[in-house]
């Protein structure tokens, strides 16, 4: 990818991109106990097809549906779905910065996939960064295993699939555009989204099933106008957030932009301790530190390698 090197500007971006998508995040969390995560998921991503869209008409780029890549862009966006969903949910379930966190293990997880199925080379120093990066997930999630709160692997496993889209979005970006591959994200969000409705809506379940399960087994309805204004603006956050990252490594050169997509942990951690009185324990800020610093030094280490794969896409 070429870069024009407006390394300020692209960072005013990331950081502006990095800042909604917080925003999101809290809203998102602030629904999860009176919508249904699907229509949350449908809204976003309507709103998100919408405006991209109409940019795309804006500066007459073709709108292309089509893909070169059938079999890949399906897995894609199942992947991409299925970790979202799960990430999603996780909100209503752990505290803003835990969720936040832990999904920045992401960069990880496409350092390892690219190596298996990109074949590239990863050395000693980069699999001691990863080390230390789990180690600090250990520290994030602590673990106690006669009382393990699974809700925690849920945005591990997000970042997983995440990774996985990135590096099959690297295997397809030769003959499907960027935003083709973003409306196939939109689109089939919205597909799976009205079909796993339909799915549960007809079944029983028990009302401990409906507790645990609330936010994905409600009804779809919007009860009021704040709960709907929410919703849009959570829709109108995620698109924001990606034309600011999109451009941000469009201007910029990526080894000086992506360390700054962690001050979305600074903003989540200030909004759910003000919001909720939540914060990281003291484990939880070492692991923190250790999950930034190995994935500062990853990007970086990529950069010098000029293997872009972890950041030559937004984390988002």
């Amino acid at each position: 990818m070429e870069h024009n090197k407006n390394n300020p500007k692209a960072i005013l971006l990331i950081l502006l991109g990095m800042t909604v998508f917080a925003l999101q995040d809290t809203f998102i969390k602030l629904l999860s106990s009176s919508i249904n995560i699907y229509l949350i998921y449908s809204v976003r991503c309507a709103v998100g097809l919408l405006v991209t869209v109409i940019y795309l008409k804006y500066n007459n780029i073709p709108i292309v549906y089509k893909t070169h890549y059938p079999l890949l862009t399906i897995s894609r966006t199942i992947c991409f779905f299925l970790g979202f969903s799960l990430y999603y949910f996780s909100l209503s379930k752990l505290s803003l910065p835990l969720a936040v966190t832990l999904f920045f293990v992401s960069p990880f997880f496409i350092t390892i996939f690219s190596m298996f199925i990109m074949k590239e080379k990863v050395g000693l120093r980069r699999w001691l960064a990863i080390s230390v990066g789990f180690l600090g997930v250990y520290l994030v999630m602590d673990p106690e295993f006669n009382n393990f709160n699974i809700y925690t692997l849920f945005p591990v496993i997000c970042a997983i699939c995440y990774a996985f889209t990135v590096i099959i979005q690297k295997k397809t970006s030769d003959k499907d555009s960027l935003f083709s591959q973003i409306l196939h994200i939109y689109l089939s969000a919205i597909i799976f989204s009205i079909i796993i409705n339909l799915i549960l809506s007809n079944i029983n379940f028990s009302l401990s099933t409906i507790a645990e399960y609330n936010f994905i087994l409600m009804n779809w309805k919007i009860s009021d106008y704040f709960s709907f204004l929410l919703l849009l603006l959570i829709g109108f956050t995620g698109v924001i957030g990606f034309f600011c990252l999109f451009g941000a490594y469009n201007i910029g050169s990526p080894a000086s932009v992506a360390p700054f997509e962690y001050i979305i942990i600074l903003w989540v951690l200030l909004i759910s301790f003000f919001l909720w009185g939540e914060t990281l324990d003291q484990k939880g800020f070492i692991g923190l530190f250790l999950i930034i610093f190995a994935g500062i030094y990853t990007f970086l280490r990529e950069a010098k390698l000029n293997r872009l794969i972890s950041i030559d896409k937004p984390l988002r």
